[in-house]
C-alpha cells in the first residue's frame, strides 16, 4: 500500500487571513472572562489590564510578523524560538504552547458549555461539552480553505455583534436609550473605577493574557495563505486598532453603563447592557452570539495547535506521525489528539463549571507568559542571526521600525507580571503549577538536545529568496 506524504496546502487567502487574525481572539476571554477582570479590577481597572496587555500584544504580533513573513511555516513559535535562541527553548516554547493551548481550548468548550446550559438547564455540562467538541472536529477535518471559510463567516458575526454593541453602548451613556438616561462618566467613582485597587489590575492582568490567546494564529497560517509576504503583514498592521475597538472599547463600555458588581463570568456585562437598554430577549440574543464566537474561537485554537504538532513533529520534539498530512493538507491525526486533549473540559461533570473555567484561564494564562517570552527573545536574536547569515535589516519586506526598545520593554513586563503572578494570594496557585510544568519541558528538551534527537528546520530556502529579493513560495 502507497505511503505517500502529503503537504500542507496555500489555501487560505486574503480576506480568510484578515478575519482569522480577529476571530483567533474573540471568544471566552472578552465575553466571559472579561467579566470576572471587570468584577475584580473595576470600571476603569479592567480596561486598563487589557490595553497593558494589548499593547504587549501590538508588539509581539510585529514581531512575529518579521519573522513569519522572512520564514512563513506552520507553528511559527516553536521554530522561531528553537532556530534563533537556543534549540530548547524550541522545544519548551512549543510544548508549552500545546498544552497551554488545549487547556485554553477546554476553557472555550466549558463556556459554551454554560451558554447552552442557560438554555436548557435540565440538560448537563458535560453533553454540550461533547456536542460542541464534535462539531468543531468536523470543521477541522474538511480542508484548510473550508476551515478559513467557516473563521470568515464566524469572526463576521463576532465583529458585527460588537459594533452594534459598541453603538448602543454609546447611545446609553448620552441617554438617547434605556430607562436610566443620560449616565455619562457616573459610574466611574471612586469606589468602581478601582474597588479592589491597583493591585487587582496588575493581578487580573494574567487572566488578560489568556484572553488574547489565538492572535498568533495569523502567524502560523502563514505557512497555508497565498502570498504569505504580503497578506500576513496586512493583517498584522490593523491588530493593534481592533484592540483598542474590539476589547478596550467595548470594556470601558461596560464599566460605564453596567455597575461593576453585576458583573461576573456567568452574568457577562454584554448581556447586561442590552438589557439595560430595555431589548426584548436581550440575553438570549448575546448569548447566542457568545456561543458562535466560542466555537469559533475554539476552532481556531485546533487549528493552531494541530499545526504547531506539525512543527514539533518535524524537527524532531514530537512523534513522527503527529506530522502527517493527508491528500487535502490536513493532519488528522494533530487534530484527533488535540480535541481529545481538549476534553479536560468534561471535568465540569464533576466539579462546578465557573470554577473550572477560571482555573482553566489563569493556569493557561500564566503559562502563555512562556510563549510570548520565546518570541520577544526570538525577535531580539532574529536580526542578528540574519546579519550573521548574509541577510540584511533593509531587505525584509515587514520589521518593526522601533527595534528593539519595544520588544525589550515588553520582555521586562512579562518578567514583572510572572513576578507579581507568584507573589499575590489570587494568582499563586496558577505559578505553582505552570512553573513544574516549565521545569519538566526544560529537563525534556534538555536530554532529547543531547541525544541528537532535536534538529533544525533548514532556513537556506528563506535566506536565499530574501537575498535574491523573491518571493517565498
Amino acid at each position: 500500500m502507497e505511503n505517500k506524504e502529503y503537504d500542507l496546502q496555500r489555501g487560505l487567502k486574503r480576506r480568510h487571513l484578515t478575519m482569522i487574525s480577529i476571530g483567533g481572539t474573540i471568544g471566552t476571554g472578552l465575553f466571559l472572562a472579561s467579566g470576572n477582570v471587570v468584577s475584580n479590577a473595576g470600571a476603569l481597572g479592567g480596561p486598563i489590564a487589557f490595553l497593558v496587555i494589548g499593547i504587549l500584544v501590538f508588539v509581539l504580533m510585529k514581531g512575529l510578523g518579521e519573522m513569519s513573513t522572512f520564514m512563513p511555516i506552520p507553528g511559527a513559535y516553536t521554530t522561531y524560538s528553537g532556530l534563533f535562541v537556543h534549540p530548547v527553548l524550541g522545544f519548551m516554547v512549543g510544548w508549552n504552547l500545546y498544552i497551554n493551548g488545549f487547556l485554553g481550548l477546554g476553557a472555550e468548550i466549558v463556556g459554551g458549555g454554560m451558554i447552552l446550559n442557560q438554555f436548557f438547564p435540565s440538560t448537563s455540562t458535560f453533553i454540550f461539552c461533547l456536542c460542541i467538541s464534535a462539531i468543531i472536529l468536523f470543521l477541522n477535518l474538511i480542508d484548510v480553505k473550508s476551515y478559513g471559510e467557516a473563521e470568515y463567516w464566524f469572526a463576521g458575526i463576532k465583529v458585527l455583534a460588537i459594533i452594534v454593541f459598541l453603538i448602543i453602548g454609546v447611545l446609553m451613556i448620552f441617554g438617547v436609550i434605556g430607562e436610566q438616561g443620560f449616565i455619562g462618566f457616573s459610574n466611574w467613582n471612586s469606589e468602581s473605577m478601582f474597588p479592589n485597587g491597583l493591585t487587582a489590575v496588575i493581578i487580573m492582568m494574567t487572566g488578560v493574557v489568556w484572553s488574547y490567546l489565538g492572535v498568533e494564529t495569523v502567524v502560523s497560517a502563514a505557512g497555508e495563505a497565498e502570498n504569505p509576504q504580503k497578506n500576513v503583514p496586512r493583517a498584522i498592521n490593523t491588530i493593534f486598532l481592533r484592540i483598542l475597538i474590539f476589547y478596550v472599547g467595548s470594556i470601558t463600555i461596560i464599566g460605564l453603563v453596567v455597575p461593576y458588581q453585576n458583573v461576573s463570568v456567568l452574568s457577562n456585562g454584554y448581556a447586561g447592557l442590552l438589557g439595560l437598554a430595555g431589548i426584548p430577549g436581550a440575553a438570549t440574543i448575546m448569548n447566542i452570539i457568545i456561543l458562535t464566537s466560542l466555537v469559533s474561537a475554539a476552532n481556531s485554537i485546533v487549528y493552531f495547535l494541530s499545526r504547531t504538532l506539525i512543527a514539533l513533529s518535524k524537527e524532531g520534539k514530537a512523534p513522527k506521525a503527529l506530522g502527517k498530512v493527508n491528500k487535502r493538507g490536513i493532519p488528522m491525526n494533530a487534530v484527533i489528539l488535540t480535541l481529545f486533549l481538549g476534553q479536560v473540559s468534561l471535568i465540569t461533570n464533576f466539579i462546578s463549571p465557573d470554577k473550572v473555567f477560571i482555573w482553566l484561564t489563569s493556569i493557561a494564562g500564566f503559562n502563555t507568559l512562556l510563549g510570548w517570552f520565546g518570541s520577544y527573545l526570538s525577535h531580539y536574536k532574529f536580526r542578528k542571526w540574519l546579519v550573521k547569515n548574509g541577510g540584511s535589516v533593509d531587505k525584509l519586506k515587514f520589521k518593526m521600525r522601533t527595534y528593539p526598545i519595544p520588544t525589550l520593554l515588553c520582555l521586562a513586563a512579562l518578567i514583572a507580571i510572572a513576578i507579581y503572578t507568584a507573589y499575590s494570594p489570587e494568582t499563586r496557585f496558577s505559578f505553582y503549577i505552570g512553573v513544574p510544568m516549565l521545569i519538566l519541558y526544560f529537563i525534556a528538551g534538555t536530554y532529547l538536545y543531547k541525544k541528537g534527537k532535536i534538529h533544525d528546520p533548514s532556513y537556506k530556502p528563506f535566506l536565499e529568496a530574501h537575498i535574491q529579493d523573491k518571493e517565498i513560495k
